[in-house]
């Protein structure tokens, strides 16, 4: 059910200061304020703009952007991209700190929300490259959520230089990270250090692992790994099928599948062969 503007501002201003929420009120009417989102759009407008009536520098100073884009009830994943998009070119550091914020005045991990961090990581992976936040993700690493597990298995795989620390991931029982760890490793120019990871992933009886391994091989022009994944591609098990049109799909097979791209990873029907879920379902 969707929050009120009251609501979402709520949520947002509840660690302001007084300060901030005291020059704030001299622009919202905090009795009915308008939506977050489009307030906070139109403030970065004037803000460029050098419109001296803008709030922009408000908003960011007194951390409500960072409650905004952290909080996964009071905007949908687009919105809170948006923001923290916006929020990038006045702070290059800002998914840096949106990290750490997760972290501040809380006991590791038993008081960080699992949600908080999913948004976090959904956004990083949408914004940028990781590279400079490989030691923070290791941390996010052992966190004991599984969907937590399965994103940063999926950055850590696209950047992390430690072939130990991607095959600790790779032994986790939970099929959701090693074939996110493999959906990452997917995104490397060089494979070949890999190598081994991605033949043991051809033979996981998981069939989503099986499948992005597959097709990781099968891009690097591997004859049989191809052929399997066609048999795969016209099976009448819809699930094996549907798995591996979205495995070939994101490693860059578009050919084998004609092209189309699956809006969102495939259902499936046992509880150890789940997709991804979105942070915001």
């Amino acid at each position: 059910m969707a929050q009120s503007p009251l609501d979402v501002w709520t949520a947002i201003v509840s660690q302001a200061t007084p300060t901030t929420l005291e020059k704030l009120s001299k622009f919202v009417d905090f009795a009915e304020p308008p939506e977050f989102f489009d307030y906070a759009q139109t403030q970065w407008n004037l803000q460029q703009q050098r419109n001296p009536d803008s709030t922009w520098e408000l908003l960011v100073d007194g951390q409500l952007i960072f409650s905004a884009v952290g909080h996964p009830s009071v905007l949908n994943l687009k919105e809170a991209t948006v923001l923290a998009r916006i929020a990038m070119t006045g702070d290059p550091l800002f998914t840096t700190k949106l990290l750490r914020r997760l972290l501040a005045n809380r006991i590791w991990p038993e008081e960080v929300p699992a949600d908080e961090m999913l948004r976090a990581l959904s956004i990083l992976e949408a914004l940028e490259d990781p590279q400079r936040l490989a030691m923070t993700l290791l941390k996010f690493s052992k966190f004991p959520c599984r969907m937590v597990q399965s994103k940063v298995a999926k950055l850590l795989g696209r950047v992390s230089d430690s072939i130990d620390v991607l095959e600790e991931l790779f032994q986790v029982p939970d099929a959701r990270v090693r074939a996110n760890l493999l959906q990452g490793i997917a995104q490397r120019d060089d494979l070949e250090p890999f190598r081994a990871m991605i033949d043991r992933g051809c033979k996981d009886q998981n069939t989503r692992v099986s499948a992005f391994a597959l097709a990781i091989k099968a891009r690097t022009g591997h004859g049989g790994s191809k052929a399997l994944l066609k048999m795969r591609l016209n099976a009448k098990t819809g699930d094996v099928r549907d798995v591996a049109h979205f495995a070939s799909s994101i490693v860059g097979l578009a050919d084998l599948v004609g092209g189309a791209e699956p809006a969102v990873a495939p259902a499936v029907a046992e509880v150890h062969e789940q997709a991804e879920s979105h942070p915001d379902k």
